[in-house]
């Protein structure tokens, strides 16, 4: 939502109710409209529905749930149509199918387990989401929102094919249908219907802007339905607000003719016998693009001089003609008019006739040329003699398209092509492909090789369609190369000049290069499969994208394993911008892999972007990182990568630009186990202050030191930073005296609550807060729960939140509410489940804890074991109650211990000192310390 125009509430209003999004937490839309509007799909916003009602309706009608049992039965009443008893009871042995709804909407979901066989949960997750921020169950989300669920057509749409037809012709693009699928226009049929019975299904595209494959990819609920995906986005999506491509509405501008005043002090071309290469322009119509294009010719200066040779094929428009005589007329170029029409490939060869041995380079009139491109073309042709032709890089020429390779790429980028002709240069300098075929709208061919081989074909290929393929075959036959080169790239808006012979002429001329060269398609379809520009494409794509992030940019490198390191790193991404600075992501994959990407939002359009690999990708991480330039570079986690791999990007970030930042965030530095607990489920306890050389998780790659690599990077840093006293204490322990600054996370929080009057009655409630794993004390508070139950003790375990092991500690009666969305939610959840004593039952050293800070701001008491960062800062809170670590693995122990813990604060409010949290007034001058205005302050004393 962040790149929407207007503000949240005209978001809302617009399209985020229709996504069962809600504008406030006070206000559950879909609860709402299925509780008391009762509609089907999301035809108006429930909120204004609310509003118009009268007050005394308003007054009557929640706005939320007040229980999670009562929004599950509401759900059910939604869901229960399209629910498969049968097969979930496959999954869960559960026979009644009333239980059986009710487990999947209340926990099922969460434990990945599917309402029927063809709803793939998981995968409706990932496309929508904003949907785990609701906290619902995707199948009840999807159905609630569509107008129309099919899933009992799950075998397919059955609307009538007619109607589909008759549906998507307004909005259908035939002319495009035609041009870009010749085989379709070969038959004949017509466009649209082949569209509605055969092509969606082969991904066609129906216009320029709706890319099928694109729709199907990111709304995976219509493979449930079989719906034909252009008539769904008509119908149901546009509405919805779902996207058509992954780039937007705006096409490239139209192409205009030069003014009068664009002409003067135009430099003319050289003439045909002073000239290193002829740039030849062949001419039929066209007038707005064939003047342009000349007009580009002349005005990108070159070193080498050139000749610009215009042959005129009979024109049709007189206008066109006249002005190509004035100009020529001027001396600007050299012109010549056909004395009858010879059509596309006849008229290059007239031209080739003229030009004798030079090399030429064949440029279509309805291209835009940029910057020294002539000079950059005869460079490749300078390094390999054997170089027979050479394409640049086009948004519409086949195999050399970019963005999208084999697409005619006309939904516009975020820069101009002069500014991708730019970033070319600089992204991939001197950098070539090895091609089978080059594509005619750009063509250099060596003049040399010309008289060897002889002009085009025109008797095989007419008026065109086919000539350069064919001679690019020709050229490989004589044990040339042709070539992609990939610093160049070139404007084309496509079949302006000669596009009436189009439909007529294209399959007929396949039909003659497959019978002169058989080999053609297999060698294509070779190309095609192994992309080999694939590279070059990418590198284009990083370097767009440094340039997207802007000049004050910054990186993050991040695992993508969630907790409180990526809540961090999101606070700081979201401060950042507001203080103008533009935040890159390096996500560390498991192994040696990274993905790039601007952080929490959508960056440029980069189709080849790809996971990379620290070792194999290593120079081009190094060119992304020169290119972006960033103020500096901050290190939250290597965890995922091995030791090599961490190595290696430790060696790429010392040699980028920019400061080096390193938050201490856990302790990947000492132990592969980040957080130092064993498989046994046990907190190494960090034996003498060093890594166990003979622990099973210890590296065994003979010469590799994980320990000294990790603390020479920590002495390179600029700034070491720890959340925590205790953390660096344990850092320095191991890696020795290191200059670290404890600077604690900042958070957005709400104001503490007073201190809560504990509960009188049985049982005493125990909360236990966040995403609790095997370091976090799952198994502690399964341990706890069982002996409760055992010994029928007055404790009640809940997890507000979820754990890592839910069917346990169901089994042992522990409850879990599921994930919350923020802190306002966890403390409605604290409230809502009369929670008594808040545990933090983490086993291993923690370096802040984010539940921490919602404990204390809730009133309640809270529990932690005397161990890292949380004990730490209870201490200083002067507040809750730190345990004996040695309890976690003694139950009977902690649950008497937890019954006997008198919940009565024996201060008033008024006396407790104020929970301050850190506060940060510009990140960059008092959390980095980076120069503002070329003005940094002095950091403070490291060991403060």
């Amino acid at each position: 939502m962040s790149d929407y125009g207007g503000g949240p509430l005209d978001h809302y209003l617009r399209h985020g109710f229709r996504e069962g999004r809600d504008p406030s937490p006070n206000f559950s839309t879909l609860y709402y409209k299925d509780r008391y509007l009762k509609t089907a799909g999301m035809g108006r916003s429930p909120l204004e529905a609310h509003v118009e009602a009268g007050a005394a309706v308003r007054t009557g009608r929640p706005t939320k749930p007040v229980t999670p049992e009562a929004y599950h039965a509401v759900q059910a009443d939604v869901v229960r149509p399209y629910f498969d008893a049968r097969h979930y009871g496959s999954l869960t042995d559960i026979v009644d199918p009333e239980t059986a709804l009710l487990d999947y909407l209340a926990v099922g979901w969460r434990r990945g387990r599917d309402p029927r066989p063809d709803f793939d949960g998981t995968a409706y997750l990932h496309a929508h989401p904003h949907v785990r921020l609701l906290g619902v169950s995707p199948f009840y989300h999807y159905v609630s929102t569509t107008p129309a669920p099919t899933f009992e057509r799950a075998h397919g749409d059955s609307t009538p094919l007619s109607e589909i037809i008759a549906a998507i012709r307004p909005d259908f693009d035939a002319a495009h249908y035609r041009t870009s699928y010749a085989d379709v226009a070969a038959t004949g049929m017509d466009p649209v219907t082949h569209y509605a019975s055969h092509g969606w299904k082969e991904g066609r595209d129906p216009t320029e802007l709706f890319w099928t494959a694109y729709y199907v990819r990111t709304n995976p609920d219509l493979a449930l339905s079989g719906t034909n995906p252009f008539f769904h986005y008509l119908r149901f999506g546009r509405a919805e607000g779902r996207k058509p491509n992954p780039l937007g509405n705006r096409k490239w501008p139209t192409t205009r003719a030069p003014d009068a005043a664009e002409w003067d002090g135009v430099t003319a071309a050289a003439p045909l016998d002073a000239a290193r290469v002829v740039v030849v322009v062949p001419v039929y119509k066209g007038y707005d693009e064939t003047l342009r294009a000349l007009h580009a010719v002349l005005t990108e200066a070159q070193s080498a001089p050139f000749a610009l040779l215009v042959l005129n094929d009979c024109s049709p428009d007189p206008r066109l003609t006249d002005d190509l005589r004035a100009l020529a007329g001027r001396g600007l170029f050299t012109y010549h008019e056909n004395a009858a029409n010879l059509g596309f490939v006849g008229t290059i060869n007239r031209a080739l006739e003229m030009t004798g041995a030079r090399d030429v380079i064949l440029l279509n009139s309805d291209t835009i040329v940029f910057g020294d491109w002539i000079d950059r073309l005869l460079a490749h042709a300078a390094r390999d003699p054997r170089i027979g032709t050479i394409t640049p890089f086009s948004n519409n020429a086949t195999i050399c398209s970019y963005p999208d390779s084999a697409r005619n790429n006309t939904v516009a980028l975020e820069c101009s092509p002069r500014a991708l002709d730019a970033a070319a240069a600089a992204a991939n300098p001197g950098r070539w492909v090895e091609v089978p075929t080059g594509v005619g709208f750009c063509f250099y061919m060596r003049g040399s090789l010309l008289a060897e081989l002889g002009p085009l074909d025109a008797d095989a290929f007419g008026k065109g369609y086919g000539e350069e393929n064919d001679y690019c075959m020709r050229v490989l036959k004589a044990g040339r190369r042709n070539i992609l080169a990939a610093d160049v790239f070139v404007y084309h808006s496509g079949k302006i000049s000669f596009s009436e012979v189009y439909d007529s002429e294209y399959m007929q001329s396949q039909t003659a290069l497959l019978a002169k060269h058989p080999d053609y398609s297999l060698r294509i379809e070779r190309f095609i499969a192994a992309d080999p520009a694939a590279d070059v494409r990418l590198s284009l794509d990083l370097y767009r994208l440094a340039r997207a992030a802007g000049p004050r940019a910054a990186v993050f490198v991040v695992h993508a394993k969630g907790g409180g390191a990526s809540v961090h790193a999101d606070h700081l991404a979201g401060r950042l911008a507001e203080e103008g600075v533009c935040v890159v992501a390096l996500t560390v994959t498991d192994g040696a892999g990274i993905e790039i990407g601007l952080y929490g939002q959508d960056g440029p359009y980069t189709p080849s972007l790809r996971v990379l690999s620290v070792l194999d990708d290593y120079r081009i991480i190094a060119r992304f990182l020169a290119w972006l330039d960033p103020l500096f570079v901050h290190v939250h986690s290597f965890y995922g990568l091995d030791g090599t791999a961490a190595a290696a990007l430790m060696d790429l970030i010392e040699a980028a630009p920019g400061q080096t930042v390193v938050t201490l965030h856990d302790y990947s530095s000492v132990c592969l186990r980040n957080h130092l607990v064993t498989r046994e489920g046990l907190y190494c306890g960090l034996p003498d202050g060093r890594p166990c050389a003979d622990c099973d998780c210890a590296e065994a790659r003979p010469g590799q030191d994980r320990t000294a690599r990790y603390g020479a990077f920590y002495r390179s840093a600029d700034r070491l930073i720890a959340p925590s006293q205790d953390v660096a204490n344990r850092i320095e322990a191991v890696f020795g005296p290191l200059a670290i600054t404890v600077a604690p996370h900042e958070e957005d929080l709400p104001a503490p609550a007073p201190r809560r009057t504990p509960r009188q009655g049985a049982p005493r409630r125990i909360g236990v807060l966040g995403a609790i794993g095997s370091h976090k004390g799952s198994s502690v508070v399964q341990a706890l729960a069982r002996d409760a139950g055992r010994r029928d003790l007055a404790l009640a375990f809940t997890v507000v939140g979820f754990s890592d092991i839910p069917e346990k500690m169901e089994a042992v009666g522990v409850t879990e509410t599921g994930r919350y969305a923020g802190s306002d939610e966890a403390l409605a959840l604290l409230a809502e489940h009369d929670i008594d004593l808040i545990l933090i039952p983490s086993i291993w050293p923690e370096t802040y804890c984010y539940t921490l800070s919602i404990a204390l701001v809730s009133g309640l008491p809270v529990a932690v074991f005397d161990l890292g960062a949380p004990a730490d800062r209870l201490r200083a809170a002067s507040t809750g109650f730190r345990i004996d670590p040695g309890l976690a693995n003694d139950p009977a122990r902690l649950n008497d211990l937890l019954l006997a813990l008198d919940l009565a604060d024996p201060l008033p409010d008024e006396d407790h000192p104020p929970i301050n949290f850190a506060s940060y007034p510009s990140l960059l001058r008092d959390y980095y310390f980076v120069a503002i205005d070329d003005k940094a302050p002095a950091p403070p004393d490291a060991a403060a």
